[in-house]
């Protein structure tokens, strides 16, 4: 960790040992100049993060240098501006990264002085790269991202010139699913029912709350009587907030029902936006019993399919998935890096056609079934058509860049003397 904190602060600031360098200007921009220390230093950042090749011509290094001084020289022309305070804090965090990366405040002032830099040299640099971005990234959306647009027209004609070199769309299929949540039984609910209409009574008669949470409550929350603490409209399942609000300091609701049970709620205090409230749950919770209950039916499904009754007829009858169930269970075209990783080796273990084994994944059963099998194919415009034109864009902008930092070229004094 300390080597990479070393690099960090060795990579970035090579430029300070330069004094021990014969130094010489290599290139005059305007009224800048690019010493060779600057163009050493550069490379060396490059290399770090892997930009660097190994037959990378420093002159096009250089080559990009200059572009950066047109650029930033442009942007004070046209008094284009930072928030200092932004770059101050931005600078100062990432100070903060970098000696963070130390064992101890003395390792990260000893390679400090080993580089020749006081902690403040370091901060100023840090801003004066981070200005340098700012300025730069104003001016080319200014000139460049916020003057280039795509037309449809130019989209397709993209496409269609192309569209036989596109990654060709492997196999697919279109999958079908059947899903079904284990959820406790009339019975189940009817005694949980009867559990919280005693601890009602228990209430009505008298009884503490916070005690009766902490005896019978089925929340973690019993361990501190109940109390859930402050919480804000949005933080807890709509039935259960919607009935805490609706209190008055010291009062107890009704019985609330919500997807994870039963409870009552006694409102403790407000603030602001805020309420504290307690709680005693009697939660729903599926037994074996529900659990071999929706199994058995999921087979009872897969026996039908395998009779010949269709897969959509079977989504609809019983599918949970509301979205896909409208479309018979079909939740479209995936390839095989789309389907979803969780059941993935079971849906390619079952032949195109056919139901997979019954699955589960906390709580939930699913079936699945490859319904109809797509050969590869080159895709349709419409499934890349976000793709392309991004692509477009990106050929536009490179485009009116280069012709933009060109014209800069010709407007900028510009001598090169590698």
């Amino acid at each position: 960790m300390r080597k990479l904190a070393i690099t960090l602060i060795l990579l970035v600031l090579t430029l300070f040992l330069s004094a021990e360098l014969i130094d010489k200007i290599v290139a005059k921009v305007g009224t800048d100049i690019i010493l060779l220390s600057d163009l050493q230093k550069e490379m060396v950042q490059m290399q770090s993060v892997g930009l660097l090749e190994e037959d990378t011509d420093p002159r096009d290094v250089l080559d990009e240098m200059i572009n950066q001084k047109l650029i930033i020289q442009k942007a004070k022309d046209l008094n284009i501006t930072v928030n200092d305070e932004e770059i101050k804090v931005m600078a100062e965090n990432y100070l903060k990264k970098v000696k963070a990366q130390y064992p101890s405040s003395s390792a990260f002032a000893a390679d400090l002085k080993k580089s020749k830099l006081t902690e403040s040299d370091l901060l100023q640099l840090y801003r004066d790269i981070l200005t340098e971005q700012a300025l730069s990234d104003q001016i080319l959306k200014k000139e460049i991202i916020n003057k280039v647009s795509v037309t449809e027209a130019e989209v397709i004609n993209f496409y269609n010139a192309t569209k036989d070199s596109l990654a060709v769309k492997p196999v697919s299929w279109d999958l079908g699913i059947i899903f079904r949540e284990i959820k406790p039984n009339q019975k189940s609910k009817e005694a949980k029912l009867a559990e919280i209409k005693e601890i009602q009574t228990r209430l009505k008669n008298g009884e503490d709350f916070a005690t009766l949470a902490s005896t019978e409550s089925d929340c973690p929350s019993k361990e501190v009587g109940g109390d859930l603490g402050f919480f804000k409209r949005g933080q807890m399942v709509k039935p259960f907030e919607d009935a805490a609000f609706a209190l008055q300091l010291g009062e107890i609701s009704d019985i609330v029902e919500s997807e994870y049970g039963y409870h009552i709620i006694r409102l403790e205090e407000k603030r602001g936006n805020e309420i504290r409230a307690r709680h005693i749950l009697k939660a729903l919770t599926p037994t074996a019993e529900d659990s071999l209950r929706e199994r058995q039916l999921m087979e009872e499904i897969r026996n039908r399919y395998a009779k010949g009754e269709s897969f959509a007829s079977l989504a609809r009858e019983y599918s949970m998935d509301q979205e896909s169930r409208e479309d018979g269970g079909s939740l479209g075209e995936f390839t095989e890096r789309d389907l979803p990783s969780l059941f993935a080796t079971q849906i390619l273990q079952t032949p195109v056609g056919e139901m997979t084994p019954v699955l589960e994944n906390q709580g939930m059963l699913y079936i699945f079934c490859r319904l109809k099998e797509y050969p590869p194919r080159i895709y349709k415009y419409e499934e890349v058509k976000d793709q392309a034109r991004e692509m477009v864009l990106k050929r536009k902008q490179i485009d009116a860049f280069n012709a933009w930092i060109e014209n800069l070229r010709r407007e900028a004094y510009v001598q090169i003397t590698l």
